[in-house]
């Protein structure tokens, strides 16, 4: 396991933390790669003491494990990495992070805020990069968005590029058919004065579009001097009711940062229910000029379980400490 994708499936335990939608759809692939699932951790109670393969929908018995309510019920000593799974907010995704570390366990997890929290969270991340190089494990934040489509997909772009202006990636993402937590999260049905309430409150809206656009600039060696995000409703007819066509259909985010210099990074994020042209769309300004187009876009819940999945050679193969995904080379299928 120490280099590239020198991985042997059959070699590689896993630890699931998170049964959710996303949790389930990354254990789900991991087992079709072939890789030993060691043990799973839900908070839920009416998941507690299950059989993961019933939970998976699986009809292997998966060597009986059960899921534990909490990771100091599990056997680690056979597992080499937890996927975590649960949570968006960094501060209190933390004390699962830690504890797995603790037991001698890479970490890859979906915590948005994960993705790159060296500028908004300094302390926090300081401390976890010390308790990942004092466990010799690898500690990374990843997914479709942030960790993929608005941040390591338009810093890859630039390779052929001799200089680099600005970049501006718009995502366009269709939430119709995607989980009902997500559609929730944008505010799909909603009235104006709900939307607005609920990202007064923190409960709507993308988390981590401002820690992609650092993340890109970082990638980039750009310092930016700050980030502005805005966040507004979309419009539509949700759900087909007469009069339905000034509720609030999903968001329409921009992050946007620039350096001392007056380089600048514009992240645009639309996402709702019914969206027009679905799509990635990333512009790098400089010589030459690049204009990329994704159509449809990259579907968000397969593409995230399938990064955690790709990314475990990489991260065994990575040193120790708190990475982003653009400290990695890229990641692709295996097993």
């Amino acid at each position: 396991m120490a280099r590239g994708y020198e991985v042997r499936p059959d070699e590689l335990g896993t630890v699931h933390i998170g049964l959710g939608a996303i949790g389930v759809a990354v254990a789900r692939l991991v087992h079709e790669r072939g890789a030993r699932i060691v043990g799973a951790v839900d908070i839920a109670p009416d998941l507690a003491g299950r059989p993961l393969a019933e939970v998976l929908g699986l009809s292997a018995a998966l060597d009986g494990v059960t899921v534990a309510g909490d990771l100091a019920d599990v056997a680690t000593d056979s597992a080499d990495v937890a996927l975590h799974c649960a949570g968006s907010v960094l501060a209190a995704a933390a004390p699962g992070l830690s504890a797995a570390m603790a037991a001698g366990l890479h970490v890859v997890s979906t915590c948005e805020e994960l993705a790159y929290p060296w500028d908004d969270e300094p302390e926090l991340a300081t401390r976890l990069d010390r308790e990942a190089r004092a466990a010799g494990v690898t500690l990374l934040g990843t997914g479709v968005n942030p960790g993929y489509a608005m941040d390591y997909l338009p810093a890859v772009l630039t390779a052929p590029c001799r200089h680099v202006t600005s970049i501006d990636v718009l995502r366009v993402q269709e939430a119709g058919g995607r989980r009902a937590a997500l559609q929730r999260k944008v505010g799909a049905g909603l009235s104006a004065d709900e939307f607005a309430a609920g990202v007064a409150a923190g409960r709507l809206g993308h988390v981590g579009l401002g820690r992609s656009a650092r993340a890109l600039a970082a990638a980039l060696g750009w310092r930016l001097e700050g980030v502005d995000e805005t966040i507004e409703p979309l419009l539509g007819d949700v759900d087909g009711t007469a009069g339905a066509e000034d509720q609030v259909s999903g968001v329409h985010q921009v992050a946007t940062g620039a350096t001392a210099a007056g380089q600048r990074v514009r992240l645009t994020l639309d996402m709702g229910v019914g969206v027009a042209d679905p799509r990635e769309e990333m512009h790098v300004h400089g010589e030459p000029e690049l204009h990329v187009t994704v159509p449809g876009g990259i579907p968000g819940d397969v593409a995230t379980a399938a990064l955690v999945a790709n990314v475990l050679p990489r991260v065994l193969a990575a040193p120790p400490g708190l990475l982003v995904m653009t400290d990695l080379p890229p990641p692709r299928p295996w097993g």
